[in-house]
């Protein structure tokens, strides 16, 4: 355990009144929240020359912890890592030519592929290492979660390797593949019999009545801080920093993160900006996008960000993304207005159809929640959200293997047979026009 009582590395500072907290130590002994106003968002800010970053991504990174100078962990050794965060951005040139065959738009399309993190190949691998890291620097035994899948299996994992007991709260309908998951790593399951919401408020009470550090959610700057680095890696890998980003959005720490990461480096790059933040639910479980339609037919009146409904029970294919009641609504929708995007809405019905085409046309199969952000693409082409010239960046989450059944689906081009003479050889190029017909009319 390090406990060091003064530390010059970082702070964390409250985003309401500005409050100092010194280490995250202090920010765990105060309850995760400022203690001058309540507030549980703080941001974590260095006193470090950031003229480091320039030479640190000239070298290729094993995973965000390439960054560790601009992370809030004091000695390496206590780094829990799995090649997380490193990486690549992809150039799909299928959807660049559709854009440019369809729309008349010729532009550039990158996909960040969250599905190849070494960790458990989710988009919450970089959070899980930094918080197994960061209780491990601290000696922190141990943690809870309320998930619906993907988060609580990323932690899991990576707590165990940390020696951290992590208490798992899931609503009833999260997908069983994940429980295993976790109760494989030896970590405990508690299936709660409600929705999201009601997980989240069981775990809330075994956090307080046991005395047990519990995640905030969306806006836990160990959360923001890890996938903050996207940021870098995206000046690192990419000739152009993305105008539009697209994303499946459940909470919201990405685009949180984005804004996060832009902010700590623009007095070295003062012409970065947010891209157009286009923030895609499916209609199984919409509350972001019915809260910006609403707001968007009254004009944007001050405050509209406040309003959003709240969905029990979301009857939803895609568990990962089933948050109803989307509590960081009010700051991620502050970042899309301001960035000049929108909240876009996808039909479940166009989950497999989606998910076919990518893997015919791009040979990788994405899990439902990244064929929901693939869908955003093809909308966002059809309501004219981007521009010609315009560099598109895709974050696409799980692969299949978070969500088997959903794999199953996808099967299309087998044949029941009793006997040789029913066999016959096949053309791929026969299947292409019914894949883009399943996914476009």
């Amino acid at each position: 355990m390090l406990r060091v009582k003064i530390q010059h590395k970082y702070h964390l500072q409250c985003t309401q009144c500005g409050h100092v907290t010194p280490n995250f130590w202090t920010w765990f002994d105060q309850g995760q929240q400022c203690p001058a106003c309540g507030s549980k968002h703080s941001e974590v800010w260095y006193n470090r020359r950031y003229q480091r970053l320039n030479r640190i991504m000239k070298r290729k990174p094993d995973s965000f912890w390439h960054y560790f100078p601009f992370l809030p962990l004091l000695r390496r050794r206590h780094i829990i890592s799995r090649g997380e965060g490193a990486v690549p951005v992809e150039r799909w040139n299928f959807l660049e030519a559709y854009a440019k065959e369809k729309h008349g738009l010729d532009i550039r399309v990158h996909v960040y592929r969250s599905d190849l993190n070494g960790g458990t190949g989710t988009f919450k691998d970089p959070a899980a290492s930094m918080a197994a890291s960061l209780f491990n620097e601290l000696g922190i035994k141990q943690y809870c979660i309320a998930s619906t899948g993907n988060s609580a299996t990323a932690y899991a994992r990576y707590l165990s390797m940390a020696h951290v007991n992590c208490s798992v709260f899931m609503p009833e309908d999260a997908i069983r593949t994940s429980e295993a998951t976790i109760s494989s790593y030896g970590q405990q399951v508690f299936r709660v019999k409600g929705d999201y919401s009601k997980a989240k408020e069981i775990a809330a009470g075994y956090a307080k009545i046991h005395g047990i550090l519990m995640s905030t959610g969306n806006i836990d700057p160990i959360r923001v801080e890890a996938k903050k680095t996207m940021v870098f890696e995206w000046l690192r890998q990419m000739e152009q920093f993305p105008d539009v980003y697209i994303q499946a959005v459940s909470g919201g720490t990405g685009p949180i993160a984005i804004d996060k990461g832009i902010r700590e480096i623009r007095h070295l790059y003062p012409e970065l900006s947010n891209p157009r933040f286009l923030l895609v639910q499916s209609d199984g479980c919409d509350p972001m996008v019915q809260a910006w339609e609403q707001a968007e037919a009254n004009g944007f009146p001050e405050g509209f960000e406040k309003n959003y409904p709240v969905i029990d029970h979301p009857a939803t294919e895609v568990p990962t993304l089933a948050t109803g009641n989307p509590a960081s609504y009010p700051i991620i929708a502050k970042l899309v207005k301001q960035s000049g995007g929108t909240f876009l809405r996808m039909r479940e019905a166009k989950l497999v159809a989606v998910g076919k085409l990518t893997a015919y046309e791009q040979k990788v199969i994405p899990g439902p929640a990244s064929a929901v952000c693939l869908a955003g693409f093809f909308i966002a082409l059809q309501k004219n959200l981007i521009k010609d010239g315009e560099t598109v960046l895709i974050n696409i989450g799980e692969g299949p293997n978070r969500a088997p059944l959903f794999l199953e689906q996808m099967i299309y081009t087998s044949h029941n047979v009793s006997n040789v003479e029913e066999c016959a050889p096949h053309s791929i190029d026969d299947y292409r026009t019914q894949l883009w017909n399943d996914v476009l009319e």
